[in-house]
């Protein structure tokens, strides 16, 4: 069994969509991987949302969207610690991140992402940055 975690509103998915929306656009042209965790009592859940975008829009497996718009439903619900990252592949690969604060993305600067990012959540012990990776800051995401 996951962690326990809130049920969602509809205004909850409502918003998911709206910020995923935002979030994909602001990614361009290219492979990305998205990232969430959301802390939950007894846990943590993820859920990670590969794609790729070109002039022609996105391509991506649609159950994984589902999944992935689903966790955000709840990190957007603000009652638990929820972060996001996106990942632009390429070398080196991109990284930025976003941290919930009462439900709303928050962009994290440079030093913010790989601080959150190269930390173990549940030991605060490092954990290895990937090999050619740039932290980034991440752009606002209006909601």
């Amino acid at each position: 069994m996951g962690p326990l975690l809130q049920v969602p509103t509809d205004r909850d998915r409502n918003r998911a969509l709206d910020i995923f929306n935002r979030v994909t656009e602001k990614a361009g042209i290219g492979s990305h991987g998205l990232t969430l965790g959301v802390s939950g009592f007894g846990g943590m859940a993820t859920a990670v949302f590969p794609f790729v975008q070109d002039d022609e829009g996105m391509a991506a497996n649609g159950s994984d969207l589902y999944v992935f718009c689903d966790l955000l439903a709840i990190a957007v619900t603000g009652a638990h610690p929820s972060g996001l990252i996106l990942r632009t592949m390429g070398q080196p690969q991109v990284a930025r991140g976003w941290k919930f604060i009462d439900g709303d993305p928050m962009p994290l600067n440079r030093a913010q992402a790989f601080d959150a990012y190269t930390i173990h959540p549940d030991s605060d012990g490092p954990l290895i940055p990937l090999p050619g990776t740039e932290y980034a800051d991440a752009p606002v995401i209006h909601i």
